[in-house]
């Protein structure tokens, strides 16, 4: 026990230095501007007004000095230690310190210790308030480490020998062994049944393990109302105030008095009336107590107006708090006696807190929720009141938050959770296997990672989809379970931020984006959606394109959303590189939380590249990729060119660019237009067989990786057939592949059939030579001039087509890429448009090809190619059409917005000319868009629509009036 209270009390000094030294270093290094952009400093504000609080402390709230304004975006929050700085001060020195008592949208309140009581804030002064390193915490910690101690000679040593392993758990007959248990809630499942049961047996020490989704709150209130019905008083804790305030939440509808300890404005609104202060406020004490702030607080106004500081007002002052300290402690004495659970978090259940009140052995148990999120240093504050435990957690999940490397290394990182299942093993251990969450197929991942493939999904939510919820369409979105959207090979970069900085990748939340509103369209609740990403960064990058249209729409890290769930769950991996780096993606227990907050559908969107680097996302990826549906970053381009993605948070800071001498050698297709923030210029067709990561990996030194349909084209070459078709179930980007590639090969390739039969022939033309004696358009014979030489009119006819791709558009940003290379247009000449019989050129035209000398200038064969595309470049791009083009139809700026090439007024419509699958995608874009393109029944008045109703009723009576036959004379 020694040794190990040394070795805490080493880390935690390990643990301090690093988080005062980091504060220091941020307070040094950045303006106060810059600390207000990191949420670390709120800066020109002035004292609103000032009050005498609980235990005689001073409250002060805080408001900009511009009155009404709200406060600046920052990342303060209850309990954080602040200090004030007067902001006409350059050397920004801290004149106090208090504790967010609570924050508003337009102020903020602290509380100050009665030696800070003399704070005189109200004199018009402004005041920057800044974060401090939480030394409060690091006390508490401290004291109660030398209180274990001693904790051989207080009565709860049975505890402690059997946490640190010197004598084993023992169990205690709870009922007659003929007399059932009886369960508050009938409708628990045999495995929370047995947990119950479980923890009421063991005398010293129960472990309930929780598995996301398997009812681990529920389980535990079932365990607090035995345990009091048995005439035991318990103490629940939690490291989080949200832990704590769900059990609060489920207590407060049974007949238990139940206290809640912790500021009114840290708790949900519906349980603020169990807080110590509310209930102390409707006690009969609590006259008295407000008359002697009251004259706390006239003293301390009367003492600011006025210069005279004499002895007698501070002496005044002084017994004012004494008496105010007394009586206080009596009335909380009392209501934390009559209590039957008092529950806190860890950190408020220390001796210098309300509990100082009680006697040390006033609880018989005390329950710890989330035990395997807190440090094991602050769970002994709890264990050191009761001499029996109950711990549930889940150590699988997120474990606390640690800032010095050394101090994790060292064992600071190791939860009691984990230490004492190591010890002890199942002996002291039960596990819940039945999950009310996750759809199945959004479990078993998880469940065969962690928990040995033992969770079981309960029938009420194991093939639950969105398609199910009331409203809700079905369509390809809402009937999947899973999805990955894949972005290996679409350029969409993380930014390059500096080391020190959080991650975010603007292409990825360009697509979440996109993602979202598609499920929002489909009739899904934005409050049923949550966004979800390891990186800050990324979660202000999302909540920039999200928030303002969907303030229901939850966007927060993974560390944010534990204990949370929502039906539909999108996530952001962030990291794309070129080393495989995947920073603290690695931590499998963070995305193991994050997959496990989706019920019926989960969405990731990540470098599937990137991610295979690591072994454990493999795995999540390869099971996603098996189990549900994969799709590519450019089956969204449609959605990305009508999404911005210049939005960046004010503060961001990216690397200076850095010239890579790698990049020049590559050629100009495989160049990459921008990083992942002009993704929305891709024009790739949306529309495309979801492969999976295997084809859309940009392979290393822009080497080609063949599609199915370039191995089928290639075999035919090969083979002895003359003629092959193919099936017309290919997309357009299919067709271009194949064009391009059956042009290269020197075969003949003709589109045939119409609409839904439309498909690709190929043939041979006689004597062809095989495909390897075919020259080549490579950057090395370009480079020797090799196949511009050769006569063969198939590698004239390549060139030809090459080039003719290549000069069409105005800019390369604008063609779509494909494992690095550009693709071709999708309707452009075949070779048999040579054998049609040609017009006579005029003289300024190129003459047709000739056999060319073998020592040409080179530059002359360059001049006449170029001619020659822009003969072709003024020609319908249709094949075997050689209708000449107006100028208004030419090029870039044509008929066709998809693959942007001129065609004559009969091939002009996309349908016609082999993009209607491009058309149609946009159409139904612009459809959704529009909300189907209705328009919202106007709302008119009773009375104005009674008015309206009448002239109609009067016009049309004189209307059958006027038609009647007149009678004739």
């Amino acid at each position: 026990l020694d040794q190990f209270v040394g070795k805490q009390l080493a880390l935690l000094e390990l643990e301090r230095n690093e988080e005062v030294e980091q504060n220091t270093k941020l307070q040094e290094k950045y303006s106060v501007r810059e600390l207000q952009n990191k949420g670390l400093c709120i800066a020109k504000l002035v004292l609103d007004c000032a009050h005498t609080g609980l235990y005689g402390r001073t409250i002060c709230k805080f408001r900009s000095c511009q009155h009404g304004a709200p406060l600046p975006s920052h990342g303060f929050s209850n309990g954080d230690i602040v200090g004030i700085v007067v902001a006409s001060d350059a050397s920004r020195e801290v004149v106090c310190s208090g504790v967010v008592s609570s924050v508003a949208q337009g102020n903020i309140t602290l509380a100050f210790d009665e030696s800070r009581a003399t704070f005189d804030g109200d004199d018009g002064r402004i005041f920057n308030l800044v974060k401090l390193a939480n030394d409060i915490t690091y006390r508490r910690l401290k004291r109660t480490l030398e209180k274990l101690r001693k904790c051989r000679e207080v009565r709860y040593n049975d505890l402690v020998e059997i946490l640190f392993g010197t004598s084993s758990p023992t169990e205690v007959p709870i009922l007659h062994p003929q007399q059932p248990l009886e369960f508050y809630n009938t409708s628990l499942d045999e495995s929370q049944k047995e947990a119950v049961a479980f923890s009421l047996k063991q005398k010293e020490l129960a472990v309930i393990h929780g598995p996301p989704g398997t009812g681990k709150t529920t389980t535990l209130v079932e365990v607090v109302l035995q345990c009091a019905k048995r005439g035991s008083k318990v103490l629940v804790c939690s490291p989080s105030n949200v832990a704590v305030d769900n059990l609060v939440e489920r207590l407060s509808s049974t007949s238990l008095k139940v206290v809640r300890l912790g500021h009114p404005a840290r708790l949900l609104p519906g349980i603020a009336r169990h807080s110590l202060d509310a209930i102390l406020a409707r006690s009969d004490d609590f006259g008295i107590i407000g008359d002697i702030r009251k004259e706390i607080d006239s003293l301390m106004a009367a003492k600011s107006k006025s210069k005279d500081k004499s002895y007698q007002l501070y002496g005044k002052l002084g017994e004012l708090r004494k008496e105010l300290k007394d009586r206080e402690r009596k009335a909380i004495g009392r209501i934390l006696s009559n209590a039957d659970v008092v529950l806190s978090t860890l950190t408020t259940a220390s001796d210098d807190g309300p509990l100082k009140n009680l006697s040390e052995s006033h609880f018989e148990v005390a329950v710890i929720d989330e035990c395997s999120q807190a440090l094991e240093v602050a769970c002994w504050m709890a264990l050191l009141r009761a001499p029996k435990c109950i711990l549930a957690g889940d150590h699988h999940q997120l474990p606390p938050t640690i800032v010095s490397e050394a101090a994790a290394k060292g064992g600071l990182e190791v939860t009691l959770m984990e230490r004492t299942l190591q010890r002890h093993g199942e002996a002291v251990v039960r596990m819940l296997v039945t999950q009310y969450r996750m759809h199945q197929l959004i479990m078993q991942w998880s469940s065969d990672r962690f928990y040995d493939g033992r969770l079981v999904a309960d029938a009420s939510v194991s093939t639950h989809l969105l398609r199910d919820l009331p409203g809700v369409e079905d369509n390809e979105d809402t009937s999947l379970p899973l999805l990955l959207i894949d972005t290996a090979g679409c350029d969409m970069v993380e930014l390059d931020t500096p080391d020190d900085e959080s991650k975010g990748n603007e292409g990825e939340a360009d697509l979440v984006a996109v993602h979202v509103e598609r499920l929002i369209s489909s009739g899904v609740s934005a409050s049923d959606i949550a966004v979800i990403s390891p990186y800050n960064l990324q979660v202000e990058l999302i909540r920039l394109r999200l928030s303002s249209r969907h303030p229901g729409l939850e966007v927060r890290s993974v560390d944010g959303f534990q204990g949370r769930e929502k039906e539909a769950v999108v996530m952001s991996f962030v990291r794309s590189n070129d080393t495989g780096t995947v920073g603290f993606l690695a931590e499998d227990r963070r995305i193991n939380v994050a997959v496990t907050r989706a019920r019926r559908h989960l969405a990731v969107v990540c470098d599937s590249a990137t991610m295979s680097r690591h072994d454990f996302l493999k795995s999540l990826v390869d099971y996603i990729s098996e189990e549900g549906e994969v799709r590519s970053a450019r089956e969204y381009s449609a959605d990305l060119e009508l999404c911005s993605s210049t939005l960046r948070p004010s503060s961001i800071r990216l690397k200076e660019a850095k010239k890579s001498a790698s990049k020049s050698k590559k050629k100009p297709c495989q160049e990459s237009t921008q990083k992942s923030q002009d993704v929305a210029k891709l024009k790739q067709p949306a529309k495309q067989k979801s492969g999976g990561a295997h084809y859309l990996k940009k392979p290393e030194g822009g080497a080609n990786v063949q599609s199915p349909w370039e191995a089928l084209v290639r075999n035919f070459a090969d083979s002895a057939d003359k003629q092959r078709s193919l099936p017309a179930s290919m997309t357009a980007f299919e067709r271009r592949t194949v064009h391009e590639l059956a042009e290269k090969l020197g075969l003949i390739h003709i589109s045939e059939g119409d609409g839904t039969e439309r498909h690709i022939v190929l043939k041979k033309r006689t004597g062809q030579p095989p495909k390897s004696d075919l020259p080549s358009c490579s950057k090395e014979e370009k480079g020797s001039g090799k196949g511009a030489s050769d006569g063969a009119s198939g590698g004239t006819e390549a060139c030809h087509s090459k080039a003719k791709a290549t000069n069409t558009d105005k800019s390369k940003e604008d063609e779509p890429t494909v494992n690095g290379l550009t693709a071709p247009p999708p309707c452009f000449k075949t070779e048999e448009t040579k054998n049609q019989p040609q017009r006579k050129k005029k003289q300024s035209e190129v003459k047709p090809t000739a056999a060319r000398d073998g020592n040409a200038n080179e530059e002359e064969n360059f001049d006449e190619l170029i001619a020659k595309v822009m003969v072709s470049d003024r020609t319908c791009g249709f094949e075997r059409c050689n209708e000449k083009l107006h100028t208004a139809l030419a090029g870039i700026g044509g008929p066709c917005p998809f693959c942007k090439r001129g065609f004559c007024f009969k091939h002009a419509l996309p349908e016609v000319h082999g993009c209607g699958e491009e058309a149609r995608t946009q159409a139904r874009i612009a459809w959704h868009r529009s909300k189907g393109g209705t328009v919202a029944p106007s709302h008119v008045k009773p009375e104005k629509r009674a008015q309206v109703q009448k002239a109609l009723d009067k016009r049309l009576a004189q209307m059958a009036e006027s038609r009647k036959r007149q009678t004739k004379k």
